[in-house]
This record gives structure tokens, sequence and C-alpha cells, in this order.
């Protein structure tokens, strides 16, 4: 599993592609996260409020809440 704070980083340095990634129940609150594809990825119980999300998608990722 991929903390947030190691997400954060790969995306400062440029790195757009988070698919397939296990990010369950990581916060992203009021991450910049632009483009990001997390398509596939379990984002299950991950927080992504006020996060800027413009452009990002979410191709058949697994969402909802984490049990």
């Amino acid at each position: 599993m991929a903390s947030a704070k190691e997400v954060l980083k790969r995306y400062n340095e440029g790195r757009r592609d988070f698919r397939g990634e296990n990010l369950r129940g990581q916060s992203f609150k009021k991450a910049n996260l632009a483009g990001a594809d997390f398509s596939e990825a379990d984002i299950r119980g991950a927080n992504f409020a006020y996060a800027n999300l413009t452009g990002a998608k979410f191709y058949g990722a697994k969402t909802g809440l984490q049990r």
C-alpha cells in the first residue's frame, strides 16, 4: 500500500500515473492532484476533501467505505 505522503512526493516529482495503486484509507485532504490517474486504484476510505482533482481519472476505481 502506498502512503499519501509517498503518492504526494511522486506527484510533486511529476508522476501522474497511480493506476492500480492501493490507497485505502489514505488522506489527500487539500492536496493538489490535478491530472492524476487513479484508474483501477483502491481508494476505499480515502479522503479527497477539498483536494484539487481537476482532470483526475478514476475509471474503474474501487470506491466506498473501508471495511
